[in-house]
């Protein structure tokens, strides 16, 4: 960290380290706080479980409509891809139909579910009854896609 203070190592040896919340109170605060919440006992475990029974939920409507997709990523950090080709790396995700994904985001948007148009990220906040509505709005969104 000594090269980030250009005082202690001088200009030749300086590093220039910037970000978006880097210096911000009210970030520094929030990170401290959320580390608090995931050094509780069991918030790894149920984030990983909340994660996990979303994605299989998730795998199975669209399987279940014959929608060909893949549920890939981890459990706390994952989205879908709308190909029949296996998605191993990143070039496998761009073989995905961007304009059924963009499609699908604006009708889960509609039934309440704020994704971003790309990525579900699962926090230890989220409850069963979270995890009921966002399974309800993909079978309803899954529902209009196949009309």
């Amino acid at each position: 960290m000594a090269h980030f203070n250009r005082d202690a190592v001088g200009e030749d040896n300086f590093l220039m380290q910037v970000g978006t919340l880097s210096g911000n109170p009210v970030a520094a605060a929030a990170g401290l706080a959320t580390l608090d919440v995931l050094r509780r006992p069991g918030a790894y475990e149920r984030l990983f479980a909340t994660g996990r029974e979303l994605m299989g939920q998730f795998a199975a409507l669209l399987n279940g409509a014959g929608i060909a997709a893949q549920v890939i990523g981890e459990p706390p950090l994952f989205d879908v891809v709308f190909s029949a080709e296996p998605v191993r790396d990143y070039r496998g995700c761009l073989n995905g139909d961007g304009s059924l994904m963009r499609r699908f985001n604006a009708l889960l948007r509609e039934r309440g579910v704020l994704k971003g148009e790309q990525k579900y990220y699962v926090s230890v906040a989220h409850s069963t009854v979270d995890v009921d509505e966002t399974i309800a709005a993909w079978r309803s969104a899954i529902a209009a896609l196949t009309r």
